[in-house]
């Protein structure tokens, strides 16, 4: 079964050999589609937060923002630092329509997926929504191609049937506590639709974790589910790592 999915997978995200972050060709890649001079610009997830994943210096303990606010999600975990390549490649795949570094972009989940949840047991593979309007002017929702590619490479069904019913502005400006207000009945799903299932919700970017808590508490309260673990492919850094990168720059200036 696992090797018609690799098939599967193999023809909905053909292989090329030419990098398609620096557009140069390449012989062998640990990564498909990037080459080993770029991947090596990842910055990959050493030390984080316990809970919500965001990146930590030196030790992996609960974050202060995960000390002050009780998210509804179980677990959330990251491939690497929204920063540098990585944060390149997913604003060219999210707002350049460049759909072919899906294929990279789900490698490095289902690597982070074996990593820290091959023992979880997961039912369904989930996808955070967009509102149709957003849909319509995308062409794609980023979050679904990557989860669709994940169901591909573990076996695990997915399911869309969280729908986004509010439209509203992007978050990005607003903090944590704004957000959550914002997205108040912003979603939809079917009463009981996942009933005592473990549920791996997939997203591109975790920055306030206020979108992936909001339809965590729905998968909990409206859906059924028992759990809901986070996977993204970037994190941001805890707000006490953030802090001391700004005191290390503030002395070299």
């Amino acid at each position: 079964m696992m090797g018609l999915l690799a098939k599967i997978f193999d023809i909905l995200y053909p292989e090329t050999n030419i990098c398609l972050n620096c557009g140069r060709k390449y012989l062998f890649s640990e990564l498909r589609s990037i080459c080993d001079y770029c991947l090596g610009y990842v910055e990959f997830l050493e030390f984080y937060c316990i809970h919500c994943g965001r990146a930590m210096d030196e030790v992996e303990e609960l974050c202060s923002f995960c000390h002050e606010h009780v998210s509804a999600f179980d677990l959330a975990r990251s491939v690497g630092v929204y920063d540098g390549l990585l944060k390149n490649l997913i604003l060219k795949f999210k707002y350049e329509g460049c759909q072919e570094l899906s294929r990279p972009l789900v490698e490095l989940l289902a690597i982070a997926f074996e990593e820290h949840y091959f023992h979880a047991k997961v039912d369904r593979i989930v996808s955070v929504p967009i509102h149709a309007t957003r849909l319509q002017e995308r062409g794609f929702n980023q979050a679904e191609l990557l989860a669709g590619g994940l169901a591909l490479k573990t076996g695990i069904p997915l399911s869309t049937a969280v729908k986004r019913i509010k439209e509203q502005a992007p978050l990005y400006n607003y903090a944590y506590q704004e957000r959550k207000e914002l997205l108040k009945n912003s979603f939809s799903v079917e009463d009981g639709i996942f009933a005592g299932e473990n549920i791996l919700l997939v997203d591109d970017i975790f920055t306030t974790g206020a979108t992936t808590s909001e339809i965590s508490r729905l998968l909990k309260d409206k859906a059924g589910a028992k759990e809901v673990r986070v996977l993204t492919v970037a994190t941001v850094a805890a707000p006490e790592r953030t802090m001391k990168l700004g005191m290390v720059i503030n002395k070299k200036i």
